[in-house]
């Protein structure tokens, strides 16, 4: 009766169920990639490649071949993972990776955390845990951690009224999808206004070209690894709003630092204001996709793709 009472009172208040985006959710998908062929694809990044790939897109267009979104949210750069794919797995496919000139020079620790646990942790035990957690998650919105018991009856005690819902969502595949309907206009403007520096200072002034390529030099011997195998890697620049680009590109114009140091990689890339039918989209916290356009963003980035890496759309 109790969890009843708790569901239809979130329901109510338009909460929804989600899927916690673990250590062991990663590895969970992370498991697959052994398992992947020469024509599978695997995105990897942060929560821009989460929120802007739709896999049933994929899957439509694709349906002989297989993707896996192994990006994290929040943990920096990608290197980490990208580096063990290359040394401890034989794939061979193509990997679309999602850097900023800022990332690409971090040799950051945050997704290598998530890797050490599925060498180290991830036991049967866990991975029979996870299986069950994720069935459960999506089925009832109280573990969704933002959606909680504790915070429901929390609100209705202290605020006399049902919690305002979270606006993001995840999927036992690791898509998360983001719906700005569901946003608090005053919160999301905040939000955007945070993250838009207001003028440049010392620490994010222009560096030269040489300067900046020399930090990306770790990338180099498992691009060429990756690459004398038969892989194929693509880097990825992914859309922020136009008044977050306008800041950036005063710091890092693609045509000075994003396409010389991708050439000099020896890597193909897309970079979203390099092509207008990448760059249109709204974005309203100035990083994220609406839900509503991942499917469009996702068949145009596919078609770039294609034209880079012989991927033909196998089914329009």
């Amino acid at each position: 009766m109790a969890l009843v009472l708790n569901e239809t009172l979130l329901y109510a208040a338009k909460h929804q169920p989600s899927i916690v985006d673990d250590a062991d959710l990663f590895c969970s998908v992370y498991g697959r990639v052994p398992n992947l062929g020469s024509k599978d694809v695997i995105f990897l990044g942060a929560s821009r490649m989460q929120t802007g790939i739709d896999l049933t897109t994929f899957t439509q267009q694709y349906p002989d071949r297989q993707a896996l979104i192994l990006a994290q949210s929040g943990l920096g750069t990608s290197y980490p993972v990208f580096k063990d794919i290359v040394e401890n797995t034989n794939y061979k496919g193509t990997v679309v990776i999602d850097e900023t000139e800022a990332t690409l020079a971090f040799q950051d620790k945050g997704q290598a955390t998530s890797v050490k646990h599925c060498h180290h942790n991830f036991s049967m035990n866990r991975q029979l845990n996870r299986s069950m957690s994720s069935w459960l998650q999506s089925t009832f919105v109280f573990l969704n951690p933002q959606s909680s018991s504790f915070r429901l009856w929390g609100n209705l005690i202290a605020e006399r009224k049902l919690p305002v819902p979270f606006y993001t969502k995840t999927l036992n595949d690791r898509q998360q999808l983001t719906d700005y309907a569901r946003a608090q206009p005053q919160a999301l403007k905040a939000l955007a206004e945070s993250r838009i520096p207001k003028n440049l200072t010392e620490s994010n002034r222009l560096p030269t070209f040489d300067t900046w390529f020399a930090t990306t030099q770790h990338w180099q011997q498992p691009i060429a690894k990756f690459q004398r195998r038969g892989g194929k890697v693509i880097f990825v620049r992914l859309p922020v709003s136009e008044e977050l680009w306008q800041f950036e590109r005063k710091i890092y114009p693609q045509e000075r630092y994003w396409q010389p140091g991708m050439k000099q990689l020896n890597v193909k890339s897309i970079h979203f204001a390099d092509y207008p039918e990448l760059s249109t989209f709204k974005l309203p916290d100035t990083s994220h996709l609406d839900l509503h356009d991942k499917a469009t963003f996702t068949q145009r980035l596919l078609a770039r793709l294609s034209n880079s890496l012989d991927l033909p759309i196998e089914n329009n």
